[in-house]
């Protein structure tokens, strides 16, 4: 049976619905990745298309690239849920925001729906509505998932354990209200962080058994080394989704596409496959 958020795969191999069963968890099955990517062309085709866009950055060509990663690796897409694969309905990527660049401001969510049409201009605007929204408002405890987190963890222990519980109840059979998954990063395709705005390399960072996100994504800082720019990326991946040939390759398309970065003009939708070298 489908859930709100996601379509039942149906056609999956006996082995991963054993390696389901024996890891019924997703904290309990996750995979890790690193590696430095070369980002000269990237680098360049951002600096140069910021006369056209209005407030573009780095970090919204990085998701528009993870965007386009989904859509033309969709096994990515996919979540596991009570000994289940689901497959999104949609694409959207999630990240936490400081409110202020403060130790103790409050941290916001935001997820952005990236639909198959949009291009790297779309994501820019949709990522900077957001955030600007959010930070205008100087609060992080505002609206669904954000307001309720807030409140929620301002209860005592005695009353907040036995929801928390009905929630991850709720969770587990798809039954979470709709008003608590909007805006709600656990629900999303995958999380990313962008620690490099804080100077600092990636990092590994533990997914939640809570939610639908099967991959946590950190970007270290974009460095110059003798003339050519590299980035840090690490990847905590749920390893019930796809095998690790399948990993390897989405791995190779993300590289490809920093290094041909005009395929963000095209959209998001639009599917990318990485050119096989030929035998000589």
């Amino acid at each position: 049976m489908d859930r709100r958020d996601g379509y039942k795969v149906k056609d999956i191999h006996g082995m991963q619905n054993i390696l389901i069963d024996f890891k019924p968890n997703r904290c309990d099955s996750t995979v890790y990745m690193n590696h430095t990517i070369d980002m000269t062309n990237f680098v360049k085709f951002i600096n140069k298309k910021k006369k056209d866009i209005e407030g573009l950055t780095f970090y919204h060509g990085i998701v528009t690239v993870m965007a386009k990663i989904m859509y033309s690796r969709p096994y990515l897409n996919r979540f596991i849920a009570n000994r289940t694969m689901y497959m999104h309905k949609d694409v959207s990527l999630a990240q936490t925001i400081k409110v202020e660049f403060e130790d103790s401001a409050a941290e916001a969510l935001i997820v952005i729906k990236v639909d198959p049409e949009d291009t790297l201009e779309d994501v820019s605007r949709k990522t900077k509505e957001k955030v600007d929204k959010i930070r205008k408002n100087k609060e992080a405890g505002n609206d669904n998932a954000n307001g309720a987190a807030d409140t929620l963890g301002k209860m005592p222990k005695l009353i907040r354990v036995p929801i928390v519980g009905f929630l991850k109840w709720l969770d587990k059979h798809g039954w979470l209200p709709k008003s608590l998954m909007e805006d709600n990063l656990y629900y999303s395709s995958a999380i990313l962080s962008n620690i490099g705005s804080f100077k600092v390399g990636a990092i590994y960072h533990n997914l939640t058994n809570f939610g639908t996100a099967s991959s946590l994504i950190t970007f270290g800082e974009i460095k110059e080394i003798e003339g050519k720019w590299y980035m840090e990326m690490g990847a905590t991946i749920d390893e019930r989704i796809a095998d690790g040939f399948y990993f390897c390759k989405a791995l190779k398309l993300i590289e490809y596409i920093f290094a041909n970065p005009e395929l963000m003009l095209k959209p998001a939708g639009e599917k990318v496959k990485y050119p096989e070298s030929r035998k000589k």
